[in-house]
């Protein structure tokens, strides 16, 4: 597989949809809370559903239940609603995404209001978004302009969802080239990507870097359950799974080389 300058390898980045069962009972808290936590490691395969980094500090998961409307928000209704909660690094939770919180929150007395106005909540018994938690979320995402997970979020207007890819020759996070997103959705899907910091300059995840670079060191052998710190390897390992170890070889010689050059700049 030679690839030009102009061709793109772009690996498509999931929106994260748990599978909820009906027998057991999620939360925020105690049991309810492991059980939830559990269920969101397997669906992002043990990422941040923010920055996709790996939960993991050696055998040790790190990371915790986030809620993706801020639970200070309504902490009577949406700090046990189990759509409302997703999984993240500290650094997502903690940092990242309370930028702008307060103000948030203070732009969004209304549409609280509205929420839980004839608000019939079954708590954490749900398994989907009530009609009520859409419109609150439709309203926060006017302000907070974040790809909230689990579940994702849908342009305004044009009703697409808002998806990301990792552009391999890059090594960059851009709004996803099979949709086609208007000027709006663009800047809401750039807007996610910044807050993020997914292609900040020293930050910028090195995983597939790093996956390549062994690999060639492995005349284009890996290993299949190999961890690194980056959801991308994950999905870059799906991509190569049929292809030849000589194919493999020359596809992560040609990244490297475009990697050793965008990485030193």
């Amino acid at each position: 597989m030679v690839m030009s300058a102009n061709d793109k390898f772009l690996l498509d980045m999931p929106t994260f949809l748990p599978d909820y069962s009906e027998q057991e009972e999620y939360g925020y808290k105690n049991k309810p809370g492991r059980n939830l936590e559990e269920l969101l490691r397997k669906s992002s395969k043990n990422h941040c559903m923010y920055c996709y980094s790996l939960l993991k500090n050696d055998r040790v998961n790190i990371g915790h239940l986030e809620h993706s409307i801020e639970k200070s928000l309504d902490e009577l209704h949406l700090t046990e609603c189990v759509p409302n909660i997703a999984l993240a690094c500290p650094n997502c939770n903690q940092s990242l995404k309370k930028v702008g919180e307060k103000k948030r929150i203070a732009e969004l007395q209304e549409a609280k209001i509205e929420f839980e106005t004839k608000l019939v909540c079954r708590g954490n018994v749900c398994r989907s978004e009530c009609e009520k938690y859409k419109k609150l979320k439709k309203e926060y995402c006017r302000k907070a302009q974040i790809i909230l997970q689990p579940s994702g979020v849908r342009g305004e207007n044009s009703n697409l969802e808002y998806k990301i890819q990792y552009d391999v020759n890059n090594a960059e996070f851009i709004p996803d080239e099979k949709y086609q997103y208007d000027e709006y959705d663009l800047d809401y899907i750039k807007r996610h990507i910044n807050r993020f910091k997914l292609n900040d300059p020293g930050i910028k995840t090195k995983a597939l870097a790093n996956f390549v670079e062994d690999v060639i060191e492995a005349d284009g052998k890996y290993r299949e359950q190999s961890e690194y710190p980056n959801y991308i390897v994950d999905l870059f390992k799906e991509k190569i799974r049929d292809m030849s170890q000589e194919k493999v070889l020359e596809l992560c010689e040609q990244i490297y080389i475009r990697n050793v050059i965008l990485f030193r700049t």
